[in-house]
């Protein structure tokens, strides 16, 4: 049996450390003044300063006063005006402080299931060594689904501190996606002003096809695809037949807690493979049986559900796609790369079945009656969805 190649689990998937673009080039010591200047008059890419409501009547205000003053020559007008003016000017260096030290990244779940929640956060990082940083929030998005949510920092964050700030993220369909941040937004520190840097982040995603619900009663006289001696593969038997290194997907009743202790590191007993009930999950898309999209979302979804509940059970033996060879699920890496699979798949030209996809526990599965989905052992009706 083959074996598709392990996906990128990354628990917790975190990128690089993103940072305002705004402060992203290095400057001589000379050219920091004109430097920043000039990028408030002609701002590089993502870096916006849009006024408030607040501000767009502030910004009337000073118009009117500066006509009055002129028109009366009146240095209490012309004092008023400045004193207007020069809140503008002491909201962007105090936003510019703000601004200034900060980094961020995204951290992801190790995968991601239509219907089921799955934490995301932004790591975000002040680096300044004397001033804190106030009011801050993300616009953080699925392009896929279209779900967006706003991330607010609702507390200050002191210099030298991290805090993660949390979007729970539902996904509404299976396949490719990618979790775009679009820079930092802050209103402070008097709100008349609200001001977008650059600095964007994308991660791209897989959403695995969710869990549904399903009947399964297998027909009387299927077990084991392989009958007579005792195998010596790793299975999940009596006989031990080594000792190894833990994996993620081992169950905890296999460690061996002694060795583990003695190595001080975790092991686990690897046994002999036993006879014992297993199955083949098969799964093929022609166009002429699964051109109905809906129909196509089900056979992912029970086929997905099938295979989880069989390697709970440690009856799942192996699967297969389309004219993909077989391959073996061993542990939950080989499970989740069968997940994979399925969020890309698509319906194909009537495919060339693999020779080694066979035997008499071979699961497949058909379209039903109405909207259901008929899984088949042998020919023989075996659930349905």
């Amino acid at each position: 049996m083959s074996t598709w190649a392990e996906p990128n689990p990354e628990a917790a998937r975190s990128g690089d450390w993103a940072d305002p673009a705004f402060f992203s080039h290095r400057l001589q010591k000379g050219d920091r003044f004109w430097r920043l200047v000039w990028k408030m008059i002609l701002p590089v890419e993502g870096n916006r300063i849009i006024p408030t409501p607040a501000g767009y009547a502030l910004i009337l205000v000073s118009l009117g006063l500066g006509t009055a003053a002129y028109n009366t020559a009146s240095n209490i007008l012309f004092m008023a005006l400045s004193l207007l003016l020069s809140s503008f000017i002491l909201s962007g260096l105090l936003s510019w402080w703000n601004f200034r030290g900060t980094r961020w990244r995204l951290n992801l779940p190790a995968y991601f299931r239509v219907g089921e929640t799955a934490d995301l956060h932004i790591e975000l990082s002040n680096t300044k060594h004397l001033l804190p940083t106030y009011n801050l929030w993300f616009n953080i998005r699925s392009t896929r689904a279209g779900q967006q949510e706003r991330i607010y920092l609702d507390e200050r964050l002191n210099p030298g501190e991290v805090t993660r700030l949390g979007w729970n993220f539902r996904p509404l369909l299976r396949g490719e996606d990618n979790i775009a941040i679009a820079g930092l937004e802050s209103q402070f520190p008097f709100g008349f002003l609200r001001k977008v840097v650059g600095g964007s982040l994308r991660r791209d995603i897989i959403v695995f096809p969710g869990r549904i619900e399903y009947t399964f009663q297998p027909p009387s006289g299927h077990h084991a695809h392989r009958k007579g001696e005792l195998s010596r593969r790793p299975g999940s038997g009596a006989e031990l037949i080594n000792i190894r290194r833990y994996q993620e997907g081992d169950p905890q009743r296999l460690v061996h807690w002694k060795a583990s202790a003695r190595l001080r590191r975790l092991m686990v007993r690897q046994m002999a493979e036993d006879n014992r009930d297993g199955y083949i999950v098969f799964v093929e898309t022609p166009s002429s049986l699964w051109g109905n999209a809906e129909a196509l979302e089900k056979l992912c979804a029970f086929a997905c559900s099938l295979a989880e509940d069989l390697f709970l059970e440690s009856r799942l033996i192996g699967v297969a796609v389309n004219d993909e060879p077989l391959v073996s699920v061993k542990r939950l890496h080989d499970l989740h790369s069968f997940f994979e699979v399925m969020a890309r798949l698509e319906t194909v030209e009537q495919p060339q079945v693999s020779p080694d996809v066979t035997g008499p526990n071979l699961i497949t599965f058909r379209p039903g009656g109405g909207k259901t989905v008929n899984a088949f052992i042998a020919g023989n009706l075996a659930g349905t969805a």
